[in-house]
C-alpha cells in the first residue's frame, strides 16, 4: 500500500502536466475561434468614429470583449520569451469568489487564470493573472527568473499589449492589495517558495506599448495600464 501511495505521489506532476497540456490545446482552439469572431468588430469602420483617441478606442474594445466572456472562457495569450512561456489565459471567477482561494482552483488546472475582478488590458489597471508553479504544467515555474526590463506580451482579440517587468516582490497570501491599481498595468502571481503555498511571488510590469489589430503601435507614456498616444509605427501585430 505504501508503495502504491508513493508511486501515485511521484507520478502526480506528470499526469497533471499531461492534463494541462490537453486542456491548453482545447483552449487554444476556442481562443482562435473567439478571436476571429471578435476581430470583425475591431475591423468594422463604424467602430472607428472620428475624434476618438486610440486610448479610448482600445478601452471600448476591451469593454466590449469583456461583455462576451463567461468564467472559463479564454481571454488572451500570455507570452514571455525570457522564460519560454506561451499560454492561453482563462477568465476567472468574478465577485467575492474572485478572491476566494477555491474560486479558480479548477480553472488553474488548465493554465493561467485572469482574476475576474480586475480589468482586461486597455480597460484599466492592473490585468492580473495567477498560475501554478509546480503542477498542472507549472506555467509560472520560472517566474522568479524574470528581471526588470524583461518583455511580456499579452495578445487579446482586439490588441497586443507589450509590458516590461518593473520588479518582483513576495507577499502574504492574504494581501489582495496587489490586485488594486498601483500604477502597474500587469500583475502576475504564483505560490512561493517552490512546493509551498505559504507566500505569493508577485511580478509587477508596466505597459510600454499597444497595437490595435490592423493599426499602428502606440507607445505608453508614464506607468500603469491605461495606454497613451505615441508616434512609433510597426507592422500589424500577429497573434
Amino acid at each position: 500500500m505504501l508503495l502504491l501511495v508513493g508511486g501515485l505521489l511521484l507520478s502526480y506532476p506528470y499526469w497533471s502536466s499531461a492534463y494541462a497540456h490537453v486542456q491548453q490545446g482545447r483552449l487554444d482552439d476556442t481562443y482562435e475561434r473567439a478571436a476571429e469572431t471578435f476581430r470583425v468588430t475591431v475591423a468594422d469602420p463604424t467602430e472607428r468614429p472620428r475624434g476618438v483617441t486610440p486610448e479610448e478606442r482600445v478601452r471600448r474594445l476591451a469593454t466590449a470583449f469583456a461583455g462576451t466572456l463567461e468564467t472559463g472562457d479564454p481571454v488572451a495569450r500570455l507570452k514571455i520569451a525570457a522564460i519560454d512561456l506561451n499560454r492561453t489565459v482563462q477568465e476567472g471567477a468574478r465577485g467575492p469568489r474572485s478572491l476566494d482561494p477555491d474560486g479558480d482552483r479548477v480553472l488553474l488546472r488548465n493554465g493561467p487564470v485572469h482574476y475576474g475582478n480586475t480589468p482586461l488590458p486597455g480597460a484599466g489597471d492592473p490585468f492580473a493573472v495567477s498560475g501554478h508553479r509546480t503542477t498542472y504544467g507549472a506555467p509560472f515555474n520560472r517566474l522568479h527568473e524574470l528581471e526588470p526590463g524583461d518583455a511580456i506580451l499579452v495578445d487579446t482579440p482586439y490588441a497586443r499589449f507589450r509590458y516590461e517587468v518593473a520588479k518582483l516582490t513576495v507577499v502574504a497570501p492574504t494581501d489582495t492589495g496587489v490586485l488594486l491599481d498601483r500604477g502597474y498595468g500587469l500583475v502576475l502571481t504564483t505560490c512561493t517558495p517552490m512546493y509551498s503555498a505559504s507566500r505569493r511571488l508577485i511580478v509587477w510590469a508596466k505597459l510600454s506599448s499597444f497595437t490595435i489589430y490592423g493599426e499602428r503601435t502606440r507607445s505608453a507614456v508614464g506607468s500603469g495600464g491605461y495606454p497613451a498616444p505615441g508616434s512609433s509605427v510597426s507592422p500589424e501585430a500577429v497573434p
